[in-house]
């Protein structure tokens, strides 16, 4: 069985689709202040792990869970939603099949709770 990683290319296209998708995210008047203060080296990196994993490639290594790497950071729905947003259109524009998208969105939209800090945490 093929994955969503697999099927849109790999490692290749998660590296292009993060390099694209920030270049956007970081020229967004909504959500780039929640970058000022980051290592986009780092990020970018963390994003393509989160990507991989989401996607169903390798499992990556991760220092600290996704609810943990946003807590208290004030991110509200609607910096969610356009964030969700600029990764559609980058999706298109780096070429990834319309039904790819889709899925790859689903995906995504399954971390949502973790990203705005309403996740039940054990602990």
């Amino acid at each position: 069985m093929t994955t969503l990683y697999e099927k849109i290319g790999g490692a290749e296209t998660i590296a292009k689709l993060v390099d694209a998708f920030y270049q956007r995210v970081l020229a967004d008047p909504m959500i780039a202040s929640f970058f000022e203060n980051t290592s986009m080296d780092k990020q970018r990196e963390m994003q393509k792990a989160f990507f991989t994993l989401a996607l169903g490639g390798p499992e990556p290594d991760f220092e600290i869970s996704l609810y943990e790497a946003h807590l208290g950071r004030g991110i509200e729905r609607r910096h969610l939603t356009r964030f969700t947003e600029i990764l559609i259109d980058t999706l298109r524009e780096i070429g990834i099949e319309e039904k790819n998208a889709s899925e790859v969105y689903a995906r995504i939209a399954m971390y949502s709770d973790d990203v705005l800090g309403e996740s039940a945490v054990d602990g």
